[in-house]
């Protein structure tokens, strides 16, 4: 079977950002102004907990979706490291799938069961030291306690995104995501007007992590597919084969994320401890406006990695560059004109809604979004090295982490930097090695270099939009 991005994919891609967009447009205005500086701060070092315990999926949804594409374009086998190439009109092998199935079933609640526990113990402590002993924000242990249980369930439930990707459904797992979206949009909206405070926004997490698991459920098991996999039974020696299979790059990737979490998020959880409530709004509101920036440029890349894993996989090799580079293009343009927006209107804006955070000065807003954009380019080019099944950048991601953590906490211990001193740590070390290192490994595979690249992404963008018109 073809895992092939069609036009609605995109589009429905598209729409699904633009909810994701939607709860900063009208959800983050009313945080600003209905929430204290205490509450919006809180909001953010909240986040920057979730994506600590977010380490713990430690590469296997990557790993999850790109082996569930291989099965479903006919692998017949997993490999720890390489590819199986496949020739058109292989039979899908429905006991490899679901014993993979079964795995990740298995291994997310695991994983979520692990947040639940080191949230209960290590944060619990954490938001009792940042809202000096639970009094600065009204109602923190029942917004914690309900934050607690919707990062498990949507820990858990995350595995679908992996199943719908990888089974090519890119539309129905677009349609769950802007379902689930719009309920947290309009919870949060109701309830921020009614005067519930932050622990409305997170109620309102919780539904939408519920609404998310019952759309994907019904869209993976359809009528079709669940009468081709009735008979089969779990082998619990193939998962375990699986499992192990899958670790063995889990792993390294997991080592990955850990780095990327102290090269883009452990500066927050720092800053709470160090910097004013006032300055750990700003930071956090500036990295919440340029992640919406990145997850919009990047829509069109991370529709496309089913894609990716096809072509690999079927050894198009041409077919993969052409796409590959367009997609790098799109992604370049969109974030710098997010950003060049962001910069010049952003501080008019927040002015205009009377925010009780306002976003630190230009020229920290320029060296963050220039960090971001080459923090990006080279991710993008190492998800393609992945395609092959191989992590080699491992080693580089551990020690880029190990060098931004140590040097976040000596800029904010010892030395008054402020945001400026985290943004420049985390730019310099990535600038020594991994911004040019991971784009030159895929100019040299495919014989070609940058700037070629970008030519042939504008030639094939110039020709989509032909088409098009």
């Amino acid at each position: 079977m073809r895992v092939k991005l069609t036009k609605k994919d995109v589009v429905w891609s598209y729409l699904a950002q633009f909810f994701s967009l939607a709860s900063g447009i009208f959800i983050l205005p009313l945080v600003l102004k209905l929430l204290s500086t205490d509450e919006i701060a809180l909001n953010y070092l909240i986040g920057s907990l979730g994506a600590m315990v977010a380490l713990f999926d430690f590469g296997f949804a990557p790993q999850f979706g790109r082996n569930i594409t291989y099965v479903f374009s006919g692998a017949q086998n997993i490999h720890k490291t390489g590819i199986q190439t496949v020739e058109s009109g292989e039979e899908i092998n429905y006991r490899l799938l679901v014993n993979m199935i079964y795995t990740a079933k298995a291994v997310y609640f695991r994983i979520a069961l692990s947040s639940f526990i080191l949230l209960s113990t290590f944060g619990t402590w954490y938001i009792y030291e940042v809202t000096n002993g639970f009094q600065t924000v009204d109602h923190v242990i029942w917004i914690w306690a309900t934050t607690i249980v919707s990062i498990f369930l949507s820990f858990y439930f995350s595995y679908f995104d992996s199943l719908l990707i990888g089974r090519g459904l890119i539309k129905q797992a677009r349609i769950s995501a802007i379902i689930s979206k719009a309920t947290y949009i309009l919870f949060s909206i109701t309830l921020l007007l009614l005067g519930f405070g932050l622990l409305g926004v997170v109620l309102s997490s919780l539904a939408s992590s519920l609404i998310y698991r019952y759309i994907s459920y019904r869209f993976f098991y359809d009528e079709e597919f669940l009468q081709k996999i009735r008979e089969v039974k779990i082998d619990k020696v193939l998962s375990k084969e699986l499992f192990n299979k899958l670790w063995h790059n889990s792993s390294k990737l997991g080592l990955v994320i850990v780095s990327a979490y102290a090269i883009n998020n452990l500066s927050m959880f720092l800053a709470g401890l160090f910097l004013s409530s006032e300055e750990v709004a700003s930071y956090g509101l500036l990295i919440q406006l340029v992640g919406i920036i990145s997850m919009v440029s990047g829509t069109l890349f991370s529709s496309y990695n089913p894609t990716f894993s096809y072509l690999r996989i079927s050894n198009k090799l041409a077919e993969l560059l052409g796409t590959f580079s367009f997609t790098i293009i799109v992604y370049l343009l969109l974030f710098i004109i997010g950003s060049t927006i962001l910069i010049f209107l952003g501080p008019i804006i927040l002015k205009f809604i009377g925010s009780n955070a306002v976003l630190p000065a230009v020229p920290i807003m320029l060296v963050y979004c220039l960090v971001v954009l080459l923090e990006n380019n080279h991710s993008n080019f190492a998800t393609l090295i992945v395609t092959k099944n191989e992590v080699p950048f491992f080693k580089s991601s551990i020690i880029a982490g190990i060098f931004v953590a140590v040097g976040d906490f000596i800029i904010l211990k010892y030395f008054s930097f402020g945001i400026m001193g985290l943004i420049l740590v985390q730019g310099i070390v990535q600038l020594g090695y991994a911004n040019w290192k991971w784009p030159l490994v895929v100019c040299r595979e495919f014989s070609t270099n940058y700037f070629y690249i970008l030519k042939l992404g504008l030639k094939v963008m110039f020709q989509k939009v032909k088409v098009l018109i």
